[in-house]
């Protein structure tokens, strides 16, 4: 596999990964826009879809 291929992958994926990425950042600016710290719930959750965006990105 050459590189144009590889990264045209990784683009692709990542397009179709930005809007979960973009969901969980924004969820977790909520609580600090509130003036407080993200709970463990708010931050697990994140993690979780954080996680999963970037195996599917990783997968490509």
């Amino acid at each position: 596999m050459n590189y144009t291929t590889i990264a045209v992958s990784a683009v692709e994926a990542l397009i179709e990964n930005g809007p979960t990425i973009v969901a969980d950042v924004k969820a977790l600016l909520a609580p600090i826009k509130e003036g407080r710290a993200p709970t463990d719930a708010e931050w697990a959750f994140a993690e979780q879809q954080l996680d999963a965006a970037n195996a599917a990105v990783q997968a490509g």
